[in-house]
């Protein structure tokens, strides 16, 4: 009866193991993709250059292509992608709404005439039989860029 028991209870902890280092696995892999994404998304601004019309579009393609789907909130006076596939530019954020893609905020030195920008993906951590669980930003900030007003930059390229 005791081999029986103590066996029972280490098939429990072989088990437990397994669900952990499963869950870790899942949660390094879907940090990894997305820290990716945010990546290729600031190489993208930095090449042309800033926020474009033609570097969002090159942006979102390539999160659409990525086959990536996570949305969240951005803060108050944050820029938000609502739509991968339209379009569209990105809109100032309305806090209480949780359907952005990415979101952008622009760090402007007009002292030095300077732009950089700060871009920030998102990425649920999941679990089979759990469903989501949580859902992390990821940000990371470009380099400086030469400074252009807003309707420069828009209407450029």
């Amino acid at each position: 009866m005791k081999a029986t028991i103590s066996l029972t209870t280490l098939f429990k902890a072989m088990i437990a193991f397994i669900l952990l280092f499963a869950a870790f696995l899942t949660l390094a892999i879907t940090y990894n993709k997305a820290f990716r994404l945010k990546n290729e998304a600031i190489s993208i601004i930095e090449k042309y250059e800033g926020v474009t019309r033609k570097s969002l579009k090159i942006v979102n393609n390539y999160l659409s292509n990525s086959r990536y789907s996570t949305k969240n909130s951005c803060k108050m006076g944050e820029y938000g992608a609502t739509s991968l596939t339209e379009l569209k530019l990105v809109q100032v954020s309305n806090e209480s709404d949780r359907n952005y893609y990415y979101c952008l905020t622009e760090n402007v030195d007009s002292k030095n005439k300077k732009i950089s920008y700060k871009v920030k993906v998102f990425f649920k951590f999941n679990l089979p039989f759990f469903g989501d669980l949580m859902t992390f930003p990821i940000s990371g900030e470009s380099k400086d860029i030469k400074y252009y007003s807003k309707e420069q930059r828009l209407q450029r390229y």
